[in-house]
């Protein structure tokens, strides 16, 4: 693992790619990622750093600007990025642009899957669509299919 870590910590970083107003510069010194997230004259910061014994050991993931969201929103959208890198085998790109995806979204006034807390679904990339008629919230079908065999049918997840 000694000689093979530096070189996939070298693959996932040269990986990494900037879309739209997302701005991603992989520090290989650092085993850092930082992405900039620009709105308007407001700047929300993500660090991404890789462990030595990545990745055998997971990312750590945190914010070090944040403009117009409160911190249960951010919190959220770090524990569905930490679940994605951790459950779905994916990239540090695909975590990256799955939150790119959610900070839109947040911004377009989509409401959040209140299961999952994340407004796009992390396995097939999905709005919240089912509309409850108990809450009247909205849920990802594949969250709504998981609460229900999980024998909590009588349940709302809320």
């Amino acid at each position: 693992s000694v000689k093979e870590t530096p070189q996939l910590i070298e693959l996932e970083l040269e990986s990494i790619t900037s879309r739209g107003d997302l701005e991603v510069v992989a520090l290989q010194n650092k085993r850092e990622v930082v992405t900039r997230y620009r709105k308007d004259d407001s700047t929300l910061e993500l660090i991404i750093k890789l462990p030595g014994s990545f990745p055998l050991r997971p990312v750590e993931v945190e914010y070090t600007s944040k403009f117009g969201f409160g911190e249960a929103v951010l919190r959220k959208w770090l524990l569905s990025m930490r679940a994605f890198l951790r459950n779905q085998d994916g990239t540090i790109d695909d975590a990256i642009y799955l939150w790119y995806q959610n900070v839109e979204k947040q911004f377009e006034g989509v409401e959040e899957c209140p299961i999952c807390y994340s407004i796009i679904q992390t396995t097939d990339h999905t709005l919240p669509k089912l509309r409850c008629r108990t809450c009247n919230n909205k849920f990802h079908s594949s969250c709504m299919y998981k609460w229900f065999s999980q024998g909590k049918a009588t349940d709302l997840p809320l």
